[in-house]
């Protein structure tokens, strides 16, 4: 009887350590085929050829280009005209375009931009020559170049740019209440103009 007892317990140890030993077997199968399956995911999502590459710039560059006349009316009350205080230049590679901006003290004035054969001084009447193949003309009205003093708060003369397609400016007259500015283009036949609080801008596709 006693030695049937001591024998017993052994018998029971043995089963429970195989029993462990098949669970964790299994365990670790689990772990490895799990660990497989994730890796074999991971392979399959890094070279997915739907998967974006990143946001695209082309939805960000605006359109309404035109290359026909554009002309805006506005009854503005004077004295005081509408005063240009600034022209500020710039290119944007991004999208293609150099940018003329007209900064104005007190209301926007009405505004006509269309393409011209030539830069006709106002009210010389003489050519104004400069750089570029093409010119775009800016007609403000009512809105002037200078001060009450009559001092020029514009640059005088032509002045080159050196971007991709707006080569050169110039204010090209200041006469009875109407204020031109002309672009000389390499050649474009594309813009578009726009208004911001106290500024109106041209745009030159290249």
């Amino acid at each position: 009887m006693h030695q049937t007892m001591s024998r017993f317990p052994v018998a029971a140890l043995a089963t429970i350590a195989l029993a462990a030993l098949a669970i964790a077997s299994c365990s670790n199968a689990s772990s490895r085929s799990a660990g497989a399956a994730r890796t074999a995911s991971a392979r399959a999502t890094s070279v997915n050829p739907t998967t974006p590459a990143g946001p695209s710039t082309s939805a960000s560059c605006p359109a309404g280009w035109r290359a026909g006349t554009t002309a805006v009316t506005r009854k503005v009350a004077v004295p005081p005209v509408p005063v240009a205080t600034a022209i500020r230049i710039g290119s944007h590679n991004d999208c293609r375009f150099d940018r003329l901006v007209i900064d104005i003290s007190g209301p926007l004035p009405g505004y006509t931009v269309g393409f011209v054969s030539k830069v006709i001084g106002d009210a010389s009447g003489k050519t104004i020559t400069m750089p570029g193949t093409r010119y775009l003309e800016i007609r403000l009205n009512p809105a002037q170049g200078h001060a009450a003093s009559g001092t020029p708060s514009l640059p005088t003369g032509v002045h080159s740019a050196g971007y991709p397609m707006l080569a050169s400016y110039a204010v090209a007259g200041d006469f009875e209440g109407v204020l031109t500015i002309a672009l000389g283009l390499a050649g474009g036949t594309r813009y578009r103009v726009g208004e911001l609080p106290g500024r109106i801008y041209v745009d030159v596709s290249w």
